[in-house]
């Protein structure tokens, strides 16, 4: 009896596809990366899979690779402009490789010093699934400065 009253207890979080994690109280974007660039009169270059990118500044010439740690002052937002993280006043350090799609594809495009903006569709950002207050299926654009980068 018990078992069954836990099954029915748990039954709405279950039917819901996760507990904790509300749609309502997440960030979104309403507008696509496209109406987002038309409305800001940004031109951006196409990647291979659906990555766009400006290169405000391209660095030096030695590129990071998928295996190097890289160092990064950033700004994550969607794109109705709200900041979901950002580096404030210390960059941060990752491996490439454990990064999103995006950044895999758009941070070997400038070298140390470079700076770009990466339009991120959710197919090479999050997808279907829900990331701390980024809601699923939302598209992403990333400001990004690459201070340096460690080759593994």
């Amino acid at each position: 009896m018990y078992r069954l009253l836990l099954v029915l207890l748990s039954l709405p979080c279950l039917l819901s596809l996760g507990c904790g994690n509300n749609e309502d109280d997440c960030l979104s974007s309403d507008m696509t990366l496209e109406e987002y660039r038309t409305a800001n009169n940004i031109q951006a270059t196409e990647g291979d899979r659906g990555l766009y990118y400006v290169i405000q500044e391209p660095g030096d010439s030695l590129r990071p690779r998928l295996t190097s740690d890289v160092v990064v002052n950033y700004r994550g937002y969607t794109t109705e402009d709200e900041t979901f993280d950002e580096t404030t006043g210390s960059p941060r350090t990752f491996r490439l490789s454990n990064l999103i799609v995006g950044w895999q594809e758009g941070i070997p495009l400038i070298g140390k010093g470079g700076r770009i903006q990466l339009f991120v569709p959710s197919a090479l950002a999050y997808g279907p699934s829900q990331v701390g207050n980024i809601c699923s299926n939302t598209d992403l654009i990333f400001d990004i400065e690459l201070v340096g980068f460690n080759d593994q």
